[in-house]
């Protein structure tokens, strides 16, 4: 009997259920099991966690729900940190956004609570209240399911500034507390002078005041990506524009030698005659060097061949011997823009590296090693020690982390992927994994 009023006092609990789908809404493509594995181990996880805490409150009589909260979402929080592939702090944001409804269902519960029972107080849930509470996150599922899913997903694919979003949950995490201190201790004072009708008014302004805050967040976000697009499309426009350049210098010198060709056929015709083999050769060799080209294809996307091209033209005169070898298959899921901004990064970094080297060079080798998964390398020597903070590299030119490898490791998390950097015998070696998938035409 005293175990099954143990299960009762637990009862409130059930709540969470419904707090469940809010926080794989926004991360559906980032979700590391199969569905129906993930729902076998979200229901395992539950039933071994309340069970606990069930045979600990029935064999110390010691029961506070307060402490059940906050183990309950220490706990689910580090199994959904291994569910997810998503850098930590997106993933904290979406859990505590899930935390966020949850405590304004139990706000909005408490009316109900007090309205029905005047005399008890917020610890003394009725069954009335759980079912309020309940009711409102089902609510909550239904009305949010698309916000959740399309515009929270949205930024969580696409914005990547790592201190936006630890800012974020720290707002978040400071959040959650100062309304905790919403919660009426006594019920009896909710009706004294306004109290009962102007809590639920505060409820409601705080409720839309957090939509609100929600929105704005994403047309910040959304304008701030669209920027970025904007600035990057006109980077590879220019590069393409100079590539362009080239290949119109490659066409008129072509042109020119066709032109010229009749007359260097002559030259030939009459060093056969005389059989004056050598110089023959050494006419014919000369003709080919100069009717060489520079232009070369790496990839199949516009895009990244200009980049490339632009990459390696800065190379070229800045005296750095590059070995550029791609191969890659006709359409891959990441989407130029991303592909772009990670090889420019990767690129950008080893031309700095070189800096004050004696042998500088650069090696690009980017390989289809599986059917869904594709493999970055690139080498560059460096000179000088480099500094590690954390286990991440320090900038020699900010002297912080360095962006240009936090902007990889995020793009390449975004797609499942991981980055391995290593720095041994003054050379400097980034690998980077990316899971993919060949679109087929």
């Amino acid at each position: 009997m005293e175990l099954l009023n143990t299960c009762k006092e637990l009862l409130p609990c059930i709540v969470i259920l419904p707090v469940i789908p809010l926080c794989f809404y926004p991360v559906q493509g980032y979700i590391r099991s199969r569905i129906p594995v993930l729902l076998a181990k979200i229901i395992l996880s539950l039933v071994g966690f309340f069970s606990f805490f069930a045979l600990l409150t029935f064999f110390t009589h010691f029961f506070n729900m307060d402490l059940i909260v906050l183990c309950a979402g220490v706990y689910f929080f580090y199994f959904y940190h291994k569910e997810i592939s998503l850098p930590t702090p997106k993933k904290l944001f979406v859990f505590l956004t899930a935390c966020l409804v949850c405590v304004f269902s139990f706000l909005f519960a408490t009316i109900v609570d007090y309205t029905l029972y005047p005399t008890s107080n917020y610890q003394n849930s009725s069954r009335e209240s759980i079912v309020a509470q309940f009711s409102f996150l089902l609510m909550v599922n239904g009305l949010f399911y698309i916000p959740f899913k399309k515009y929270l997903g949205w930024i969580i694919a696409n914005y990547h500034v790592e201190q936006v979003w630890k800012s974020v949950c720290l707002i978040l995490l400071i959040f959650a507390p100062i309304l905790s201190t919403l919660f009426p201790h006594e019920y009896r004072r909710m009706y004294q002078g306004r109290m009962y009708g102007l809590y639920l008014v505060i409820l409601v302004c705080l409720f839309t005041f957090v939509l609100l805050v929600y929105f704005l967040f994403y047309r910040i976000t959304y304008a701030h990506v669209r920027q970025q697009k904007v600035e990057h499309s006109n980077r590879i426009l220019s590069m393409q524009g100079s590539q362009y350049q080239q290949l119109l210098r490659s066409v008129q010198e072509n042109s020119r030698i066709r032109h010229d060709f009749r007359q260097q056929l002559i030259v030939i015709s009459e060093l056969l005659k005389q059989k004056e083999y050598v110089k023959l050769e050494e006419y014919v060799y000369a003709f080919v060097e100069d009717t060489e080209t520079e232009l070369k294809v790496y990839s199949y996307s516009a895009a990244v061949n200009a980049l490339l091209t632009y990459y390696g033209s800065l190379c070229k005169t800045k005296g750095i011997q590059t070995n550029l070898s791609l191969h890659l298959p006709d359409q891959l899921s990441i989407s130029d823009q991303d592909f772009c901004i990670m090889l420019g990064n990767l690129l950008e970094n080893a031309i700095y590296g070189c800096q004050g080297t004696t042998d500088p060079y650069i090696h690009l080798k980017i390989r289809q090693t599986s059917p869904n998964m594709l493999a970055i390398k690139i080498e560059n020597p460096y000179a000088g020690v480099l500094k590690r903070v954390n286990g991440r590299f320090i900038s020699t030119r900010h002297g912080q982390t360095g962006h240009g490898l936090e902007s990889v490791s995020m793009i390449a998390e975004n797609h499942q992927g991981m980055v391995e950097i290593q720095a041994e015998e003054q050379t400097f070696t980034v690998r980077v994994l990316l899971q993919i998938s060949v679109e087929l035409s």
